[in-house]
């Protein structure tokens, strides 16, 4: 077991329209997490990405629909279109997974921030 370090944030904002799926989940336990700390189970609700961050601030980058992880191991050679786009990253990539039955692969940097819903908190 490691330890890990769940930094607090605070969700103002999720997107309400008919590109975003409603939150089935509160967003009072959002937390910010390194990829690498995310664990089976997390929820992701958005990601950080360098052009959405402004003015020494951060901005979330909502996803269509929140999800949760499946960590596994990277694999740059898997053939999935994700996968092969990392493969080029600088350091080292995580694959978080996903319960999406369509693509299963889900990369990113080790150190990229997201968003989640810690699985502890789902119980």
């Amino acid at each position: 077991m490691s330890c890990v370090e769940l930094l607090p944030v605070i969700v103002t904002l999720f997107p309400v329209d008919e590109d975003h799926a409603p939150l089935l989940i509160d967003p009072a336990h959002a937390r910010l997490a390194r990829a690498a700390e995310v664990v089976d189970g997390d929820t992701v609700l958005a990601s950080f990405p360098a052009y959405a961050r402004r003015e020494g601030m951060l901005r979330s980058d909502y996803f269509n629909d929140q999800y949760e992880a499946h960590p596994m191991p990277y694999d740059p050679t898997c053939g999935c279109g994700s996968c092969t786009e990392m493969a080029a990253e600088q350091g080292p990539v995580v694959n978080l997974g996903d319960d999406n039955p369509w693509e299963v692969c889900d990369p990113w940097a080790a150190d990229a921030l997201a968003l989640i819903v810690p699985a502890n908190h789902l119980a």
